[in-house]
């Protein structure tokens, strides 16, 4: 298992963007919506690799809520052999599902709540699978 990444809620995509990318000097590696209303913008680091990912949730999103002080952490995301077989792992051990398995073309994702309620991604890559 290794950690992948880090999302924090943003209001305002290009003040963000602006304090990370120019200001802090990390790179524009991805910028997609997964869903409707979401803007997902992955930055990293030139010195470390690290990745930062800017998660924007219009009204029209389903994850959409009103931004509140303290909600930055969006989610902490860990790359795994089997999102599902360790997802099931989580569950069964007790963690609370945040959003159940989801199969897409390149990944499967599913995602619980840690002890604060902070949402905890298990992403593994189906593209592997298939060569």
């Amino acid at each position: 298992m290794g950690f992948l990444h880090a999302s924090i809620r943003v209001r305002d995509p290009k003040k963000s963007l602006a304090f990370y990318a120019r200001l802090l000097g990390m790179k524009v590696t991805d910028k997609k919506s997964y869903m409707p209303g979401e803007l997902v913008i992955t930055l990293r680091s030139n010195d470390t690799g690290q990745s930062l990912r800017l998660m924007h949730y219009a009204r029209n999103c389903e994850l959409y809520k009103p931004y509140e002080k303290g909600d930055e952490m969006d989610h902490l995301t860990f790359q795994v052999p089997d999102a599902r077989k360790a997802f099931n792992r989580l569950v069964a051990a007790g963690a609370p599902v945040a959003h159940g398995i989801w199969e897409g073309k390149d990944v499967t994702m599913g995602y619980v709540k840690d002890p604060d309620g902070i949402w905890v991604g298990l992403r593994s890559d189906n593209r592997k699978k298939k060569n």
